[in-house]
């Protein structure tokens, strides 16, 4: 069975009748235009707790070469939960002896090589991650961080010298199979979105871009318009992931048109890999969602307007280039430090030259 698998969830045809021709948000979103998809999120959400080294036992099991059943079933069903829904909350729970018993799960999910190693194995998880116990991601940013900061399970699942039984340590430790898993990325744990799906979304929302008489457009898009505008004046051309080149061929050929700003995705989105058709909400991972929503609001601060407000192209961008002049100030949170991985900065922190350059030229926008 191939170990790379999608999530396809609408047909083409699905496709286009979910976007329409002129919104591209979700039919809760266009109640209001300040709420944008999932804003209020649902009263019951399902939260899944994880032992850290569960985690890892994941990644080895499909590097073994496991595909759904990894051959124990609890492993089987967190991967079977993040597989259906990558938004879920995993919560990180070990057992402690410290001030942060509150959060104890009981010894039931220890595995067989004794209390001193789970506890010593989860908590050399939880550092290598920069994370404590109770510490609550996303499902896909939180295996994306396992990815990116825990390359081997050497020295965390097994140890180069057996001191004494109590260390002798997991029997896969050494197997390199956690190691393949972790070579085959993230695609291996959560499916990627369906190419064909992308195109389909593209065509629909580009359209879709064209033809409205208004467009929706969330408020640091306007700052990564800029940024695309600056990397491409020479060759301004569309690409697959995202509809910014349309939203600015959309403004250059009707500096007039009305932009309202909204909250959570956009007319942008659709065709990105990280946007969830269910949903309407953006999957990026690494708390991508999170860093766009403080983005959204320093915009907004900056430029004295909420969402929901609505300005021609031209006066938008006037205020945006006056109000706003470097992308430090927004991407580089203001000071360019980078405080934990969620709060990673978009470009040079002392601010983007592209951002500049489309400053210089006004979007190319004609007087």
């Amino acid at each position: 069975m191939s170990r790379r698998m999608t999530r396809r969830v609408f047909a083409k045809t699905g496709a286009v009748a979910t976007l329409g021709l002129t919104s591209l948000e979700p039919a809760a979103a266009a109640k209001s235009p300040e709420r944008g998809p999932g804003a209020q999120g649902p009263p019951d959400l399902e939260v899944l707790d994880v032992r850290p080294y569960q985690l890892m036992c994941v990644v080895c099991r499909i590097g073994h070469g496991c595909a759904k059943d990894l051959g124990d079933a609890r492993l089987s069903e967190i991967l079977a939960k993040v597989r259906e829904d990558p938004k879920i909350p995993i919560r990180l729970r070990l057992n402690a002896h410290s001030v942060y018993r509150y959060q104890n799960p009981g010894p039931e999910e220890d595995s067989p090589e004794g209390e001193l190693f789970n506890a010593k194995r989860d908590l050399d998880i939880l550092q290598k991650l920069g994370l404590v116990p109770g510490d609550a991601r996303p499902a896909l940013d939180m295996f994306e961080r396992l990815l990116a900061e825990v390359p081997t399970a050497k020295g965390i699942c097994g140890y180069g010298a057996v001191t004494t039984e109590t260390w002798r340590g997991c029997s896969r430790a050494a197997s390199g199979d956690y190691e393949k898993g972790h070579d085959l990325g993230i695609q291996a744990i959560i499916p990627p979105r369906d190419e064909q799906e992308k195109a389909d979304f593209k065509k629909a929302s580009a359209a879709a871009i064209y033809q409205a008489k208004m467009l929706r457009i969330r408020p640091h898009h306007l700052m990564c318009m800029s940024c695309f505008y600056g990397a491409r004046m020479e060759k301004l051309a569309p690409i697959k992931e995202d509809n910014l080149f349309e939203a600015i061929d959309a403004i250059q050929k009707n500096p007039d048109v009305p932009v309202t700003l909204v909250q959570g995705t956009c007319m942008i989105c659709p065709p990105c890999s990280h946007y969830d058709t269910k949903t309407g909400l953006c999957l990026g991972g690494r708390s991508m969602a999170l860093r766009d929503e403080k983005k959204d609001l320093d915009v907004l601060q900056k430029l004295g307007l909420r969402y929901g407000d609505t300005l021609p192209a031209r006066e938008l961008y006037d205020l945006l280039y006056e109000r706003i002049p470097s992308t430090r100030a927004i991407c580089a949170w203001g000071d360019g430090r980078k405080r934990a991985p969620e709060w990673s900065i978009c470009g040079d922190p002392e601010g983007n030259e592209t951002y500049r350059k489309a400053r210089a030229a006004n979007l190319g926008l004609k007087s």
